[in-house]
């Protein structure tokens, strides 16, 4: 693993406050691990939860880090982030039904399959500790797709 110089907000094609993700703790060719504090005052957190930040937020978390991967990536070859797609989520499974904040979240993506044709399957992990001290463990499997020219398909 390669311990990288890169903020999230200089290898993700987001802008504030759109980017969650606090910091990228290691990568290299086919993975990333990022870091991430619940906010108490963001976008996706919800008042008929306390706060709290839904579960299926994690989804969002999982995309960003392959975003990431693929940002630092680029950076190191001195390109812009691409813009990919997420297409889908399968085995979604998570122990917890929300995120408290000010917990402490660590995001895991490994690349499964890598097509030619700019699909790409990740598996993906959201892993902390709750205010109870319970594990907070949750995975997925993120389809993904990023074409040659995301234009093409932003267009109408």
């Amino acid at each position: 693993m390669t311990h990288p110089h890169y903020l999230p907000h200089e290898v993700l094609p987001h802008a504030a406050p759109m980017i969650l993700l606090d910091r990228i703790l290691e990568f290299d060719a086919h993975s990333l691990t990022a870091a991430l504090t619940v906010p108490a005052n963001g976008l996706f957190n919800d008042p008929a939860l306390g706060g709290a930040v839904p579960a299926y937020v994690a989804i969002e978390y999982m995309a960003q880090a392959i975003a990431a991967l693929d940002g630092c990536h680029a950076r190191r070859t001195g390109q812009a982030p691409k813009i990919g797609f997420l297409l889908g989520t399968r085995r979604f499974d998570s122990n917890v039904h929300c995120f408290q904040p000010g917990t402490e979240l660590t995001v895991h993506v490994s690349e499964v399959i890598k097509g030619d044709n700019g699909m790409v399957v990740f598996a993906a992990t959201v892993n902390g500790v709750a205010r109870d001290e319970s594990a907070i463990a949750v995975t997925a499997r993120i389809n993904g797709f990023q074409p040659e020219n995301p234009s093409d398909f932003l267009s109408n």
